[in-house]
């Protein structure tokens, strides 16, 4: 039942490890998106979920260069280790990407002591209209794993071998991403790339996920529909920044919505938001059907 997780928490991400499900989210509530840590939570069956503890904490010094905006994160499972991927902002207010290692998919987790990705790197290759560098989401086919990041512009680059840095030179802009604002993911069906990515502000009640395909991970993208969006007869309102988990020949989607009842915060809707998680179908066409959002 939605929400699947107690409490404020936004932008999830879900993994699988074994027999047990795992979701990495944004810890909401608080004035202008300003949350300073991060909490995993475990299932075994996706509806009962519980808090398996702090990953990281701001505040606690455990990352040297963040201070504030603990934002979206996502975990990438390779090489026997974790690796979690993640935002915030350092005494300059300027957001980065950083990633942390750990053992376990609950950690504990070890941040590193600089960002995998700033927005100097992005603006050194050149790429127009890229407002902040957050958002990540992985990626991996064959022997390689990417990173997708981006608010205003989508990028992708290749991670190195030791999954905490990236190939500068392959970064890249990836064009056809309709009314992009910012969380672009990727899953690839046969020889056709998916793609999701959040428009519109997740402060606003239309915030919601486009979706397109392309025969290349790079791009162009072929823009199709929205596949989530709103039910203001359900009181569901402000869907976006997901995931996408494969599990076996199922698919479900996570993601978050405005806190319910939503007469419960009149005010900051977008910092006050829950999570979720329906099922995704693909129709006979071979393309992704609109999700029908429940509680």
């Amino acid at each position: 039942m939605n929400p699947v997780l107690k409490g404020l928490y936004a932008d999830p991400d879900i993994i699988k490890d074994g027999d047990t499900y795992y979701i990495y989210p944004t810890s909401d509530g608080y004035e202008g998106w300003g949350g300073w840590q991060f909490y995993v939570f475990a299932s075994k069956d996706l509806k009962n979920w519980e808090n398996k503890g702090k990953i990281l904490d701001f505040h606690q010094g455990d990352v040297p260069w963040a201070k504030e905006c603990a934002w979206a994160p996502c975990t990438l499972s390779r090489n026997g280790k974790f690796y979690f991927f993640f935002c915030g902002k350092g005494d300059d207010g300027v957001s980065s990407i950083g990633v942390a290692e750990a053992d376990s998919p609950a950690g504990p987790f070890k941040a590193k002591n600089t960002p995998v990705v700033t927005i100097d790197m992005v603006r050194a290759r050149g790429i127009e209209n890229f407002w902040q560098a957050i958002d990540p989401s992985v990626y991996t086919e064959g022997d390689k794993s990417y990173l997708l990041f981006g608010n205003g512009a989508p990028v992708i680059a290749e991670l190195n071998e030791d999954c905490i840095s990236i190939n500068e030179d392959t970064m890249r802009k990836i064009e056809g991403a309709e009314d992009f604002r910012e969380a672009i993911t990727v899953l690839k069906r046969g020889e056709l790339y998916h793609f999701t990515w959040s428009c519109d502000d997740t402060g606003s009640e239309n915030y919601h996920i486009n979706y397109g395909t392309s025969k290349s991970l790079f791009g162009p993208i072929e823009y199709k529909y929205p596949v989530l969006e709103k039910n203001k007869e359900l009181n569901i309102l402000g869907t976006g920044h997901h995931s996408i988990l494969k599990d076996n020949e199922n698919y479900y989607i996570a993601y978050h919505r405005f806190g319910t009842p939503l007469e419960k915060y009149p005010e900051g809707k977008g910092f006050h938001r829950e999570t979720c998680i329906d099922k995704l179908t693909f129709g006979v066409d071979g393309y992704m059907e609109k999700v029908s959002v429940t509680n």
